[in-house]
């Protein structure tokens, strides 16, 4: 779950007013009203066991649910009580001061409150002498991390897969999987008359205790579920007949976009199974659906497109729909844009606005009217918050960086929008070609050639090998399977090095690898020849790279083979045959090449670089290795083929509690 608005059904703008410091109209709570109800209310407590007042707040936290021996402790904390009596007087604690902003111009969880809960019927429970409540109606609750999804904007603390693949990725800590205790979670429902459960996460579906919590509500309770739509199964059990006998379930689907942009954002997403699921849910008489969206500068592009179909496309069937504009992490704000780019996105965002049209005040007659009224909302806000700091190159070619890193981890290509930004010779870096015009990298003595990628720092510079990005190598050793099957599809990725640059292209069926490589010889070379080499080649190749190495995981082990497939058509890679002996490179072989130099250039088309000296890249490291990337002869490694066994998505119906390993 992202830290801010969550979902609720659609309502039209609400603004509200802040009575200054000091307003009191009566010595009695009950004859006051508090800019905002939520701690007096509610308590949030997010996957690390972090408490807060709700999910909008920035300030410190309350404390943690670890430490505390039941929950009322967070709930009268200091910083609780604190909350309640600056609300009362009229004044706003520094963490909440950016909701009650935003509310003047669209939407925020400040709404929710108040659409959801009358002072007059909680300010009993409020004690103004300690600042206590006795009893809370509303509970938002992590019950863990788990979560199958790695969205690029998201926090390491709230995803298991998102946290596993920056470990493996940029070398973050790993956090794992961290469940809170959820018998405190229990004991607490017990005690308390409880009217509101909101789950969040992680995702919290994939937590297998999600049944052992949700059979603890009572019937009367409303509850909301805060999900990625990835499943609705939890420890392998559907959740819908549990959801049947509470009067009102509200469904949050978080959907970052349409089909290109959410499956860019959330990496391992699928935009169909969301539908899938978003359809099913619907289907259930008790059950209303939100789709929510974190606004960033990733989908910024695509909000037009993406409000227009929960309007009257794919995802029209929505009850509501609600947004949430990122301030952390910096790198993905919407203000981060250069002006070219600020423009674009303001022309999309204010051409949408005039075709949509303004409502004018009008009161809404049905759901399109909620939706469209709050869509007008957010995209308002949008225009306001693109130019609300001033631009910050240093800020934006973070962002680039990271993008780069993440791009290439994953094997996607860059949105069109920063296609230019992220083209390998973005900093304008001369191209570099051999005599042959070719762009793949040769081998031994020769450079690589194409163009270069953007200097990096020197820290980084001097790992000498990047994959579109500055980035670490794969560790040696046996690399942990991303689930039971990796992946299935076609990977294709650019990879640079030093001022060589080449694309890295094959099919995956988990850990089954097929390059299918069309080989055009020049003339004069005849058949009898070619045919020869295809044998000289393939048997090398795969004694190389087949059968050797080995993904593992939670699920088992699975070994890595290699099918090299000779075609006349759909290749991954085309390689001229010229007569020898000449040198040669990845899409450049001769009649004199053995099958040791061509498991040297297979190489290159999964993705790794050589490893020999070569003055052109001083910096490169590793280097002289012996390797089969080095002096063509040596063996490849099991760190060679380490990227096949983490590049791709889990599939939700076999996510388990194996995720603990990760």
């Amino acid at each position: 779950m992202r830290r801010g608005w969550f979902g609720f059904p659609g309502r039209p703008l609400t603004f509200f007013i802040c009575y200054p410091p000091g307003a009191v109209m009566s010595q009695k709570p009950e004859d006051r009203t508090p800019l905002c109800i939520a701690p007096f209310v509610s308590l949030a407590v997010w996957a690390d066991g972090e408490s807060v007042i709700c999910c909008e707040d920035k300030g410190p936290q309350a404390g943690r649910l670890g430490l505390v021996d039941d929950m009322s402790g967070l709930v009268n904390s200091e910083k609780m009580r604190i909350a309640r009596r600056q609300f009362l007087r009229g004044e706003v604690p520094a963490g909440c001061r950016a909701c009650l902003d935003e509310a003047t111009r669209q939407p925020t969880v400040h709404t929710y409150y108040q659409e959801k809960f009358n002072w007059r019927d909680v300010a009993e429970a409020y004690d103004e002498t300690t600042g206590d409540v006795s009893r809370t109606q509303y509970l938002l609750i992590a019950l863990s991390n788990l979560c199958t999804y790695s969205c690029r904007m998201c926090f390491d603390k709230l995803s298991t897969r998102l946290n596993s693949d920056r470990h493996r990725m940029l070398g973050v800590e790993p956090v794992g999987y961290r469940r809170n205790d959820i018998d405190k979670v229990i004991s607490f429902i017990r005690a308390n008359p409880i009217r509101i459960v909101t789950f969040h996460g992680g995702n919290p579906i994939n937590e297998p205790r999600f049944l052992d919590v949700l059979n603890e509500l009572s019937d009367d309770v409303s509850v909301e579920i805060i999900s990625n739509g990835s499943t609705l199964t939890s420890g392998n059990v559907d959740i819908r007949p549990y959801l049947s006998r509470f009067g009102h379930v509200h469904f949050n689907i978080s959907l970052d976009g349409t089909r290109r942009a959410t499956e860019y954002v959330r990496m391992h997403s699928d935009f169909d199974d969301v539908f899938r699921h978003f359809t099913d849910i619907k289907s259930l008489p008790n059950t209303t659906v939100n789709l929510h969206n974190t606004i960033t500068n990733l989908n910024l592009f695509d909000l037009p497109a993406y409000y227009t179909m929960a309007l009257s496309g794919k995802f029209a069937d929505a009850d509501s729909i609600s947004s949430y504009i990122a301030t952390v992490p910096a790198v993905h704000r919407i203000s981060t844009l250069p002006p070219a780019l600020r423009q674009l996105a303001r022309e999309r965002i204010e051409d949408f606005l005039h075709g949509l049209g303004d409502a004018g005040g009008t009161t809404p007659k049905d759901a399109y009217d909620y939706k469209a009224n709050n869509a007008r909302a957010y995209a308002r806000n949008v225009l306001h918050r693109i130019d609300s700091v001033p631009y910050s190159p240093l800020l934006f070619a973070e962002f680039l960086d990271l993008t780069r890193r993440t791009d290439a981890f994953y094997g996607v290509d860059p949105l069109p929008e920063y296609s230019d930004y992220l083209a390998p010779d973005a900093s304008g870096a001369p191209d570099v070609s051999d005599a042959s015009g070719s762009s793949g990298p040769p081998r031994a003595s020769s450079a690589p050639s194409s163009a270069s990628q953007p200097v990096a720092s020197d820290a980084v510079a001097a790992k000498g090998v990047v994959v579109s990005h500055p980035a670490p190598e794969p560790a040696e050793g046996l690399q942990v399977l991303a689930g039971p099957c990796p992946y299935v599809g076609q990977r294709s990725f650019r990879v640079s090095e030093c001022i060589y640059a080449w694309n890295a292209a094959y099919f995956q069926n988990c850990t089954a690898v097929t390059v299918r490589i069309q080989l055009n010889p020049d003339a004069g070379i005849s058949a009898a020849t070619m045919a020869t080499l295809r044998t000289t080649w393939e048997t090398g190749i795969e004694n190389k790279w087949s059968n050797h190495f080995v993904c593992a995981g939670p699920y088992g082990t699975s070994t890595i083979t290699v099918d090299v497939q000779w075609v006349t058509s759909s290749p991954h890679h085309v390689v001229r045959v010229r007569q020898g002996p000449a040198q040669s490179n990845m899409t450049t072989w001769d009649t004199s090449d053995t099958g040791d130099v061509a498991a040297h250039e297979f190489g290159h088309m999964l993705g790794n670089p050589d490893e020999y000296t070569d003055a052109n890249c001083p910096s490169r490291n590793p280097v002289n290795t012996g390797t089969v990337m080095d002096n063509n002869t040596g063996p490849a490694l099991q760190r060679h083929v380490n990227r096949i066994c983490v590049s791709a998505p889990l599939a939700a119906e076999v996510f388990s509690i194996g995720l603990d390993l990760i």
